[in-house]
């Protein structure tokens, strides 16, 4: 019954569409300021994303987006590393009152920013302080990036032109792409503690260190095809952030418009955009696995009566062997991130007996009373199943249907 797999990510695919279709079904940043350029943008992106674990993401992209981009845009326009130097008098980062523990602390003031009022004690002297769960290593993982991306004048659109180009004739070179933004931001950052960040100086020589490290296996070929042959048995899998970033790029209404406009200025061509996204490119994106699409009762039902049913492998390495040996069906892996919606509001809740995925073997369940076939209404499938608000397009043209 492997072809339950099949069916199961054609199910799969009809609601990940739905979720890209409007704004309103994914998460958009609070920027300090509406005018920002779309590198500036898409950098904040990328630094929410390596402070997002283990905290409300509407803090990250409320709070943090504010702070974040505001320290992208002074350093880009003042060329200074001492922004990051605790001890400097405006740095954006800073022990808290009575604690020996940093957070990041914005220079602008909140006033008449609606999303940041809802928030209690983000604000100190009317700056906005923006906490990570992580600080250490997200502090490091940032400096780390900013250092490196100095070689760039503070730029990832350039840093991203340059690896694009590099290796844009190869089959697999979205993957490449996220392994050199692992190599950015994420390589040897290690478990820091708070008391390494008090001297800045070796940081920042440590820092530089690294860098040199990274351009050697970025600029010598051989050095970089064993590194990310290495990268791609496992450390691929596990890349959750940089995955999820890099996807929004290619996929997010919002993002992709940014970062097709920040390369623009770098010079990319419309054949490079058709490449970066056609479906060959959304193919190889890998699932950012999570708690929700390995959620047991999720994954014991649709692993259910196939060869994977006693597998303990993660679900992104199952999808991923599933779909290389089954390329003919519709959809691809990274689409099952569209559980972290669908797992709280379908599994949790025993909703089985609505789910389509029940439907393959349980021909009694009652998915058909809530898909209308109605174009007046918003799709009822979508919205029970991942709360997603879109029109339905009709039985005719509806992949689940």
């Amino acid at each position: 019954m492997n072809n339950k797999l099949t069916d199961i990510f054609k199910i799969i695919s009809f609601y990940d569409d739905y979720r890209w279709e409007f704004s309103h079904n994914y998460n958009l940043i609070n920027f300090f300021r509406n005018d920002l350029d779309a590198d500036i943008k898409i950098l904040t992106h990328w630094l929410c994303y390596i402070t997002d674990r283990q905290m409300p993401f509407q803090r990250i992209w409320d709070i943090g987006g504010f702070v974040l981009s505001e320290l992208i845009y002074e350093i880009k326009k003042q060329k200074l590393l001492k922004l990051f130097d605790p001890k400097y008098e405006y740095s954006f980062v800073k022990k808290e009152d009575g604690d020996n523990k940093y957070v990041f602390i914005g220079r602008a003031i909140s006033d008449n920013n609606s999303i940041l009022e809802q928030y209690e004690g983000v604000q100190e002297n009317g700056r906005v302080k923006f906490k990570s769960r992580f600080f250490p290593s997200d502090y490091m993982a940032i400096l780390y990036t900013f250092i490196f991306l100095e070689d760039y004048d503070f730029s990832l659109s350039k840093f991203l032109k340059e690896v694009y180009c590099r290796h844009k004739d190869k089959r697999d070179f979205i993957k490449r792409i996220l392994f050199s933004l692992y190599l950015l931001s994420y390589y040897e950052v290690g478990q820091p503690q708070s008391s390494d960040l008090n001297d800045f100086a070796l940081n920042l020589k440590n820092a530089n260190e690294r860098k040199n490290r990274i351009k050697n296996i970025l600029n010598n070929s051989n050095e970089f095809e064993n590194q990310y042959n290495t990268f791609l048995k496992d450390k691929v899998f596990k890349q959750k952030r940089a995955w999820c970033s890099l996807r929004d790029f290619l996929k997010s209404p919002e993002f992709k418009q940014y970062f097709k406009e920040a390369l623009e200025k770098e010079y990319l061509k419309d054949g490079d955009f058709n490449n970066l996204f056609s479906i060959d490119a959304l193919t190889q994106l890998e699932l950012p696995g999570d708690v929700w699409n390995n959620n047991s009762k999720f994954r014991n039902c649709i692993l259910k009566n196939t060869d994977y049913e006693k597998s303990k492998k993660s679900l992104n390495k199952i999808l991923r062997e599933y779909y290389n040996n089954n390329q003919d069906i519709i959809g691809y892996p990274e689409q099952f991130d569209i559980t972290f919606d669908f797992v709280p509001r379908m599994c949790e809740l025993d909703n089985c007996d609505l789910c389509p995925v029940n439907k393959i073997y349980n021909k009694q369940n009652n998915f058909n009373k809530i898909c209308v076939k109605n174009t007046t209404m918003y799709c009822p499938v979508v919205l029970v199943g991942c709360n997603y608000k879109n029109k339905c397009i009709g039985k005719d043209n509806c992949k689940i249907v």
